[in-house]
């Protein structure tokens, strides 16, 4: 088969590659797992509270469809992380650079660039469904479980075929190994695609889907807000436990920490799209994007872990419900 230009493949001169020592692209690989691993474990605890709870049985400040989506939105950048993580942070240290430049293009390589594409739209999906989950337990007290129960029955699927629309052009192409660009040193590479449908990139749908995703977060948070205040009177009376309000609270926390996700994503990718390559100052911010997609799944994991009362072992269970009060 021929080779797609511009990669590494059976050039001598990474064939001859042996890994030393290459600064940061080997600390920007090791670093992550620092706080991943925490993350990963307080995400299978989050994961894990909505396996285990009796869904039947009332209890303050848990509701199945906010940890539904929580869970969902948590999987989904672990994920994204992992599949990242393959795609550019491992191979820039070097260590499999002379294998990759030993073997032709191939499928598998498309594998991890098909994955990372795929679980970054998934990552981009879920998290709207957060604030729109809220909204229908304000707006429809009586009988929100039953229309987030539809909504989430539709909404699983969607995320999971979604990202189908904006990957498709992959299914012809073939992976490749490269060198990354400056400010990477020689024998950092990255695994990337040659061959796409009709020429298709990634850049331009990612950059499109954050900010289409990132403006209905923004209003469906708008409209939940709006509605909390109104509703305020009714939701924090007397009648309501200690512990539904600090739910409610970290909820809210929790809702606002993943449109941080889209912000640092969008500004990262976008610097990406413009100067990569280039000798800008802003070619940098090739080294940062990562820690951008990072973001959501460590803050949300840790501000609805650290701030919400199911977590805590010494929360005053002594209060009652007077009358049920759905978690928003």
């Amino acid at each position: 088969m021929s080779i797609p230009p511009d990669t590494i493949h059976f050039n001598q001169s990474y064939l001859n590659y042996h890994y030393e020592w290459n600064g940061f692209p080997t600390i920007l690989a090791f670093v992550p797992w620092i706080y991943m691993l925490p993350t990963l474990v307080v995400t299978f605890k989050i994961t894990a509270i909505y396996f285990s709870t009796d869904w039947d049985t009332v209890e303050p400040g848990k509701n199945q469809h906010v940890f539904l989506v929580i869970s969902l939105v948590q999987i989904s950048c672990f994920l994204f992380f992992l599949f990242n993580y393959l795609l550019v942070r491992l191979p820039a240290t070097g260590l499999f650079t002379s294998y990759c430049a030993g073997i032709s293009p191939n499928s598998w390589l498309l594998v991890i660039s098909f994955l990372a594409s795929y679980t970054n739209y998934l990552a981009m999906v879920y998290p709207f469904f957060m604030p729109v989950v809220r909204l229908m337990i304000l707006m429809h007290p009586k009988n929100h479980n039953r229309i987030n129960s539809i909504m989430m029955m539709i909404t699983v699927p969607f995320g999971l075929i979604y990202p189908i629309c904006f990957t498709f052009f992959l299914f012809p192409a073939i992976g490749t190994c490269k060198q990354l660009e400056y400010p990477y040193p020689f024998g950092s590479i990255w695994i990337y695609y040659s061959g796409p449908a009709f020429g298709l990139r990634n850049t331009p749908f990612f950059l499109a889907n954050l900010s289409f995703w990132l403006g209905c977060s923004i209003i469906a948070n708008i409209l939940l807000f709006i509605k909390i205040a109104h509703a305020r009177e009714q939701l924090f009376t007397q009648q309501t436990s200690g512990i539904s309000y600090k739910a409610q609270v970290s909820i809210t926390y929790t809702t606002i920490a993943m449109i941080v996700f889209y912000v640092t994503n969008g500004l990262t990718l976008l610097s990406y799209y413009l100067f990569y390559g280039s000798h800008s100052i802003m070619a940098y911010t090739m080294l940062a994007r990562p820690f951008g997609n990072d973001a959501q799944a460590c803050l949300v994991s840790w501000i609805f872990y650290r701030t919400h009362p199911v977590f805590k072992k010494n929360t005053d269970t002594g209060l009652m419900f007077e009358r049920r009060v759905a978690t928003a």
